[in-house]
């Protein structure tokens, strides 16, 4: 394959992976930006643009409409199953549907259906963050103050606990995640920390809060800080898993979460021999945890390893086979080493896996055409543009000139 075509490959999929990966709402994509009824139409209109859903999810979400936006959620998975704003607001969904809703649904339908939906939301509220550390945390505000117990669920049934003092200021710093002022809600969260009331000293702060200024941290890049408190709450994790009358955590992770997250963290600051040996430590823990293959995959790239960068998302491919978009990240990776035949096969797998997701058929039919492959490349194109959303117009107008060239 010549050089120069190649070059501009590389140059062109990183655009569509980034664009179409992106879950998070900025800009023109607020959910607030359009009445409900706007979102309705134009999320049955853009049917496969997990993004559309998402927005129109948020809308039913200020609405309160909680049923509504648990389905648009749900819908945002099934076109885009790693969208990690989708899974956060699942995991928190259970806190806004309120106390009250949660008794009558335990009355209607006993304790263990309950206890096993908010199980369910503590795996997807993990999933966020193992996808994507800096999930974007808005979803997060609007909190309302606790009653003076909280609860969660625990062995079969609920654990309730007196709601701690300084649980209001937390709240008033978690609010300020919701127009993503993270600095704000850092600063707010420092100043609690500073509270005379407590010791002075980071390792005894509250698990909740070493939890949240963490991630404000991280997303105002300071990641050492992200650093040091997941550290903390990693060896108190592990210390509480071997004590059985240790204090139950409220945030649904454990100590291997932590320990990823940690990892996650030294990665995203550049320490890439302190974060290599922690991730391989949290596979040690969880040979399930795909994601850390992914991050080791591209520290690998970061690095110019090209062959150790493959090696790991085969990997994780190993742990979580037929996932779409490991799939198609592992095909970007093969089509800049110029194995376009391999990036095929990975691509028509992705096909497959997920017939829904409008960035594989795009990427297939690009990848076809560079081996001269027209007949597959043609399908590839027809199959985009039936399911591409609105969104994509700038793809649409491509593939459309593309089909137009091919013999």
């Amino acid at each position: 394959m010549h050089s120069r075509r190649l070059h501009a490959l590389g140059l062109l999929l990183p655009a569509v992976l980034a664009g179409s990966l992106s879950a998070r709402p900025t800009g023109a994509q607020q959910p607030r930006d359009l009445p409900l009824a706007e979102l309705e139409t134009l999320a049955r209109r853009d049917s496969n643009d997990a993004t559309v859903q998402y927005r129109l999810a948020m809308a039913y979400w200020e609405k309160k409409k909680w049923d509504q936006a648990e389905q648009a959620l749900r819908q945002a998975l099934v076109v885009a199953p790693s969208y990690p704003e989708a899974h956060l607001a699942l995991g928190v969904l259970p806190d806004r549907r309120g106390e009250g809703y949660w008794k009558r649904r335990a009355k209607d339908e006993g304790e263990s259906a309950v206890v096993g939906d908010l199980i369910r939301a503590g795996s997807h509220y993990r999933k966020a963050f193992q996808l994507n550390p800096l999930v974007d945390l808005r979803v997060f505000g609007k909190f309302e103050e606790r009653g003076r117990f909280s609860f969660i669920p625990f062995k079969g049934g609920f654990l309730f606990f007196p709601t701690p003092w300084w649980d209001k200021e937390l709240v008033k710093g978690m609010n300020e995640f919701r127009e993503g002022r993270y600095q704000q809600a850092h600063q707010r969260f420092v100043e609690l920390t500073m509270d005379r009331r407590f010791s002075g000293r980071d390792v005894d702060l509250p698990g909740d809060l070493l939890w949240y200024q963490g991630l404000a941290a991280a997303h105002l890049g300071n990641f050492d800080q992200a650093v040091r408190n997941l550290a903390i709450l990693t060896g108190r994790a592990v210390a509480a898993e071997r004590d059985t009358t240790a204090v139950i955590s409220a945030i649904p992770l454990q100590a291997n979460h932590y320990r990823f997250l940690m990892a996650t963290m030294l990665y995203l600051g550049g320490r890439y021999d302190e974060a290599i040996p922690t991730f391989r430590r949290a596979l040690e823990f969880d040979l399930s945890l795909y994601e850390a293959h992914m991050h080791l995959a591209r520290m690998h790239a970061a690095r110019g390893e090209p062959e150790r960068e493959l090696a790991e998302w085969r990997r994780a491919l190993d742990v979580n086979p037929g996932d779409a978009d490991l799939l198609t990240s592992y095909a970007y990776a093969l089509i800049r080493g110029g194995q376009l035949t391999h990036a095929l096969d990975a691509l028509r797998e992705a096909a497959a896996s997920n017939p829904r997701d409008p960035r594989v058929p795009y990427l297939r039919g690009i990848v076809a055409e560079q081996l001269g492959q027209g007949g597959e490349a043609r399908a590839a194109y027809q199959r985009f543009l039936e399911i591409a959303p609105s969104r994509f117009a700038e793809e649409t107008t491509d593939a459309r000139q593309r089909l137009a060239g091919l013999p």
